[in-house]
C-alpha cells in the first residue's frame, strides 16, 4: 500500500488512543491500531491480534474503579509473568470510555501491573471477543482464532462471594495448552464482575 493511500485510508476514531483503517486501498483489518498506554511499549502503536503473534493473545478486559477485577491484580501479574516467559502476547484492556491515557497508566502503576495496557474506548475489542464483564479474558491462539472467553478462575463464583483459593484456573490453563501443546483448551466458563456498560447511539 502506498504512502498516500495509507493516509487517505487510516482515520482517526478516537484520538490519540485508536487507529481504525477505512477500506478502499487494501485489506480492511476490522481491528486497526491501538496505543500503548502503559508498560514496555508505552506510546508505540501496535496491533491487538498481532500478525507475529506467536501462540496465542491474551486480552483481560478491566476498568479502573472495578473492585472484583482490581481484587486479581495479583494473579494477572502472574498471568503476565508466564505469558512473558511463554512468548505469549497479553494485553490490559481498558473498556470504560471516559477513562484517560494517564488515569489507565496511573491505575496499572498502582496495581503493580507491568504488562501493555490499551483503551478500548470504543469497545471495538469488547465487540471481537464478545466480553461483557470485567475482569474478562479472551485467548486467541496463533491463527487468531477465539479459544478461551470468561473468568480467569473460580475465585469469585458470585457476585459479593470470593474463595482463599481457586480450584480451577481456566485463564492458565487455556495459555499453557495453546503455548506448549500439552493439555486441553477448557470450555469457556462464565465471568463474574462488573459489567461491561453498551456505548450509546
Amino acid at each position: 500500500m502506498g504512502l498516500s493511500c495509507w493516509m487517505q485510508t487510516v482515520t482517526r476514531v478516537f484520538p490519540p488512543l485508536a487507529l481504525l483503517w477505512l477500506g478502499g486501498c487494501g485489506k480492511v483489518d476490522a481491528l486497526g491500531l491501538v496505543e500503548v498506554v502503559h508498560g514496555n511499549r508505552a506510546g508505540e502503536w501496535v496491533e491487538p491480534l498481532p500478525k507475529d503473534r506467536g501462540p496465542a493473545t491474551v486480552w483481560i478486559f478491566v476498568t479502573v474503579d472495578c473492585p472484583i477485577a482490581n481484587a486479581y491484580a495479583p494473579e494477572i501479574r502472574d498471568i503476565g509473568a508466564r505469558c512473558r516467559d511463554l512468548g505469549v502476547a497479553m494485553f490490559l484492556v481498558q473498556v470504560d470510555p471516559g477513562v484517560t491515557a494517564d488515569e489507565a497508566e496511573a491505575h496499572a502503576r498502582a496495581y503493580g501491573l507491568e504488562g501493555p495496557v490499551i483503551l478500548d474506548g470504543s469497545h471495538r475489542l469488547v465487540a471481537r471477543a464478545g466480553a461483557t464483564v470485567t475482569p474478562e479474558a479472551a485467548v486467541f491462539d496463533g491463527a487468531g482464532q477465539l479459544r478461551y472467553l470468561g473468568r480467569i478462575d473460580d475465585r469469585t463464583p458470585a457476585l459479593g462471594a470470593r474463595r482463599a483459593k481457586a480450584s480451577r484456573q481456566e485463564l492458565r490453563s487455556a495459555i499453557e495448552a495453546l503455548a506448549t501443546g500439552v493439555g486441553e483448551v477448557p470450555g469457556d466458563a462464565p465471568a463474574v464482575g462488573c459489567l461491561i456498560e453498551e456505548l450509546g447511539p
